[in-house]
């Protein structure tokens, strides 16, 4: 029989085994790692936009109560209406300044539609609507005051004010005061009394709104604070009657408009109305 001839070959012995072992598992980890990494990071993003989304959805603000109406008895219309405001649940801020928040306001049984009637800001608290009333009525038609600048600008005016005299004072700087008015400009103006500018820019119907609690001094509303919204008519015809549909949609920088729509009953023989 032919003999057989041995070959030699070279193995691996273990421990080598194991350098090889532990570099793929070193390897395998690292390229884990990377991937759970990058999973994770993509969940992030997407509960993040999900949370935008969600913000974007919902409405940043919601009413505090119901809608109460001053009615003018003689007349059976109704001469404004008042709401409290606060943030939504799960809101943090909102701005609130003029010219970036706008209230939109519809009434289709008296043909009015103004895409903004939003021009005042009121940031020293106020409890009783009727002074925020006052302060309105008294900048609506106060010819001493001008204002001017570029369209996007707010104005800051100071008013004194008395129980009995109402608005006393309205200046453009002041070292003491009762109440600080914010002002925004929807274009560019140039010199023009406050009285031309709301007649140029807010048509029959004009919104404002006052602090009610306040933690700071700007137009921002934080959480705990609360705000009155006015709208208030300034020309009759504008003014609802019995059975007309009001519609305001507040609207502002982050987050759904918020809505309210009432219609007015039927009676109007009462000074204050409930509007729900």
């Amino acid at each position: 029989m032919p003999s057989r001839k041995l070959r030699r070959k070279k193995g691996i012995v273990g421990i080598e085994s194991a350098i090889v072992m532990i570099a793929f598992v070193i390897v395998a980890a690292a390229l884990a790692f990377v991937v759970l990494n990058m999973g994770f990071f993509t969940t992030q993003q997407s509960r993040a936009a999900i949370q935008r989304g969600l913000g974007e959805a919902s409405s940043a603000l919601e009413l505090d109560g119901t809608v109460v109406a001053h009615v003018d008895t003689n007349n059976q219309n109704i001469d404004y209406w008042f709401a409290t405001l606060k943030l939504s649940s799960g809101q943090h801020q909102v701005d609130l300044t003029p010219v970036k928040a706008v209230l939109s306001y519809w009434s289709p049984q008296k043909g009015v539609a103004i895409a903004n009637t939003y021009l005042i800001a009121v940031t020293t608290p106020i409890y009783d609507p009727e002074i925020l009333v006052n302060i309105t009525e008294e900048l609506l038609t106060n010819t001493t005051i001008t204002i001017d600048g570029e369209k996007g600008d707010v104005v800051t005016l100071y008013l004194n004010y008395s129980s009995t005299d109402g608005v006393e004072n309205i200046a453009e700087s002041a070292t003491s005061y009762d109440y600080v008015v914010k002002i925004g400009l929807p274009d560019d103006v140039d010199n023009m009394n406050l009285k031309n500018f709301f007649g140029n820019f807010s048509g029959g119907v004009v919104s404002a709104v006052a602090w009610i609690t306040k933690t700071n001094e700007d137009t921002v509303l934080d959480p705990g604070e609360k705000v009155m919204l006015l709208v208030y008519y300034k020309a009759s015809s504008y003014k609802p009657t019995s059975y007309d549909i009001i519609k305001a949609e507040f609207k502002v920088p982050i987050g759904a408009p918020l809505t309210i729509e009432r219609t007015v009953p039927p009676s109007l023989t009462q000074e204050i109305v409930d509007l729900g």
